[in-house]
């Protein structure tokens, strides 16, 4: 395969890796909104898909990756585009898709980051309402946060 070859299915790659990282980010924002209504049912339903997509990214990223080392470019972040400006005239597509790549990839992380929050906020009341409860039934024997026991 020629040179120009490679470049489109690259390119084809990372067309397809944008669009899988926009339905991560779309299904971060539904388990996000999920989560705030308390839909545990749908986050359940969320999860599987969610494993999905982040394993078809990982299998991309591993992919562009692979394309990458065996062209000879650096896998830096801000090398990728640089190294092939300089060898190919599709240099303009592949920075815009890289730089849509990046950004999404910033979205996702901060989507993900959030819910992160929703969940440890969602847990820590959980937990102290089963404190509660716990001593409310009469069990007031609590562990601390190194496993000794308060009684």
């Amino acid at each position: 395969m020629i040179v120009s070859q490679h470049l489109a299915c690259f390119i084809t790659d990372l067309e397809t890796e944008r669009c899988t990282l926009q339905a991560f980010i779309e299904l971060l924002k539904k388990e996000e909104n999920a989560l705030v209504q308390g839909k545990i049912e749908e986050i359940d339903y969320l999860a599987s898909d969610k494993s999905r997509l982040i394993e078809k990214l990982i299998q991309l990223d591993e992919h562009r990756n692979e394309f990458l080392q065996n062209h000879g470019f650096s896998l830096e972040r801000d090398s990728i585009v640089f190294g092939m400006s300089k060898q190919h005239s599709d240099q303009s597509k592949i920075q815009i898709l890289w730089n849509e790549l990046l950004e999404l990839a910033k979205i996702a992380q901060q989507l993900n980051h959030s819910n992160g929050l929703i969940i440890s906020t969602h847990l820590q009341h959980n937990q102290r309402a089963f404190a509660a409860l716990h001593c409310a039934a009469g069990n007031v024997s609590l562990y601390g946060p190194k496993g000794q026991a308060y009684i």
